[in-house]
């Protein structure tokens, strides 16, 4: 199957006020999606969010929450199924959101698909309230705590702190919440951005390293110490080739640039009122792992834990590795459960 099948069927759900259709997981995966509902949600007149809810394993009474959880740059739901199996056995709820733009929502660029574009890195931040109060919390009970990955991580940090109410603690993967360029990298980067756009070229695709431009395959194991993980990561995008993400265009970067910059300052994080729990990768060659470390200095409610011989993609590592992370999140939520 080289698209995502969407079905037409469309109605309200609960409460709902958004158009709600039905969708589907993909299938022929190595490890499929646990049995669950798949959604697409409007979340503004063009674009529909892509989301799977799961009942948990456990009894009603004895559910500890429910898991809201959100991948990063150029992911998709299904890369989670495992992910979304571990934190069911743990006895939570799980929402799963897929970002515009990503995976089988919608939101893609008319002129090229495999390239994320669009200039507004903040829609990702209504379209996270919009998902969680209209739909997620009209089917699922709280308390709700957000777990994510990379850019979803930032997303979910800016969110907690622009719309109150939404989670009760984060739990982030490797966030992306500090450019790891150089500034003058960056300072180019917004120079060569603003004349593309005033050509209406900002849609052009900014090349990266990490990815073989020919088939979009990743061009080497920069992610995970777990090589079998990685390659069955691969798998999907060679079996399902419609969610592939191959670029990201000037306008998208400088747009999370511009979201990450606003991101770590004091003036910001002081408002943060929820406990968050960081996952630090210490091979990491994707984000900044010293911005990381400033947000923990000026936020009192921000903890991390660097996790040895890990790269980027913690949910993604070794058995060991993995396991000790999701305990430490399960950990986290429960003290913050408790208070």
């Amino acid at each position: 199957m080289e698209s995502c099948i969407h079905l037409i069927r469309v109605g309200c759900c609960g409460h709902m006020s958004k158009r709600v259709s039905q969708s589907q997981f993909l299938e022929g995966l190595d490890i499929p999606m646990p049995s669950g509902d798949c959604y697409l949600v409007s979340v503004d007149e063009e674009v529909s969010i892509r989301v799977g809810l799961f009942e948990s394993l456990r009894p009603s009474e004895k559910t500890k929450g429910t898991i809201v959880l959100s991948h990063g740059y150029a992911e998709y739901m299904e890369k989670y199924a495992e992910t979304v199996t571990d934190f069911l056995n743990l006895g939570y709820r799980v929402a799963m959101i897929e970002w515009r733009s990503h995976g089988c929502s919608g939101g893609r660029s008319d002129i090229r698909r495999d390239v994320l574009h669009f200039k507004d890195f903040d829609k990702n931040i209504s379209d996270l309230n919009i998902v969680m109060r209209d739909f997620i919390m009209q089917r699922f009970p709280p308390p709700f705590f957000g777990v994510s990955h990379s850019m979803g991580g930032q997303i979910n940090l800016r969110t907690a702190v622009l719309h109150k109410g939404l989670f009760r603690s984060l739990a982030l993967s490797a966030p992306m919440i500090g450019p790891k360029e150089h500034p003058f990298q960056l300072a180019l980067l917004k120079i060569v951005t603003s004349i593309n756009e005033l050509f209406w070229l900002g849609h052009r695709p900014l090349k990266s390293a990490a990815t073989d431009r020919a088939s979009g395959r990743s061009s080497y194991n920069r992610v995970t110490m777990d090589d079998s993980r990685f390659e069955r990561n691969e798998r999907i995008v060679d079996r399902h080739p419609y969610v592939n993400i191959a670029f990201k265009s000037h306008s998208w970067s400088v747009g999370a640039v511009n979201a990450m910059q606003k991101t770590l300052r004091k003036s910001f994080l002081s408002r943060l009122d929820i406990p968050v729990f960081i996952g630090i990768a210490e091979d990491e060659k994707l984000v900044a792992n010293q911005a990381i470390y400033k947000a923990i200095a000026l936020s009192d409610y921000i903890e991390g834990k660097l996790y040895p011989d890990t790269r980027h993609e913690l949910f993604m590592e070794t058995d060991a590795s993995r396991q000790v992370f999701l305990e430490d999140i399960d950990n986290h939520f429960m003290k913050a459960s408790s208070v």
